[in-house]
């Protein structure tokens, strides 16, 4: 139970759901009214818990396609841009901050995100993360770009991606994602996933073509906690 990155100031915390009965729900509600909540946002990738707070009054707001790339298996594509990054310009993550601030809530379901000052954003969002794994896309020495990847065990996980509004759709999160890939297949990984709203056609489509290929799905819902 916790309040919802960057959604704090909305009335719902945040819970997984791996199964549910009229207790946990109690429970998850008590957990939030003491977080000074009214409601829940429910993440769960079970069908019959979405159904059951459906059945409830909850209200599916996002949901998120799991997706798993074999690197190996990966085209060996440069990226159509020149691209430097995080360990090379350290200068640029205020810049960073700053599209952050424009693309988080332009997230499908995410309107609403206040994104925390600078430091507390660089504590969550960027300093845990390696930065030599964090792509930056310029135009001349103005950033209109960045993805990073965050370590883990058996795989690595795309972090979040931010194109400035005037430059999506023109292949920057392609080349962004490519030298990723790139950076992937030559330390070693070998599988990257991600994490991708439904909504999102163009993503979705460049993911299918480099060859990411679904594990499940991640259902958001949000309602009233109970009395």
């Amino acid at each position: 139970m916790k309040l919802i990155p960057g959604l704090e100031h909305l009335p719902f915390a945040e819970v997984w759901f791996h199964s549910v009965d009229h207790e946990a729900w109690r429970e998850a509600s008590s957990k939030a009214r003491e977080l000074g909540k009214t409601g829940l946002e429910v993440w769960t990738t079970d069908p019959t818990v979405a159904s059951w707070f459906e059945e409830r009054g909850y209200q599916e707001v996002r949901r998120y396609l799991i997706t798993e790339l074999d690197v190996a298996s990966a085209p060996d594509e440069a990226p159509a841009i020149p691209l430097t990054t995080r360990a090379e310009r350290p200068d640029l993550v205020r810049a960073m901050y700053e599209l952050a601030l424009q693309a988080y809530p332009d997230q499908p379901g995410r309107a609403d995100s206040r994104i925390s000052d600078y430091d507390g954003w660089r504590g969550w969002s960027i300093d845990p993360h390696p930065a030599e794994a964090c792509f930056f896309a310029l135009d001349g020495e103005k950033l209109i770009g960045y993805g990073f990847l965050e370590s883990g065990d058996d795989h690595w996980t795309h972090g979040f991606m931010a194109i400035e509004r005037a430059r999506r759709g023109r292949g920057v999160a392609g080349a962004i994602k490519r030298a990723q890939i790139a950076w992937a297949r030559a330390h070693g990984v070998e599988r990257l996933r991600t994490a991708t709203e439904a909504r999102l056609a163009s993503m979705r489509a460049l993911n299918e073509r480099l060859g990411y290929r679904l594990l499940y799905e991640e259902m958001v819902l949000r309602g009233p906690i109970v009395r």
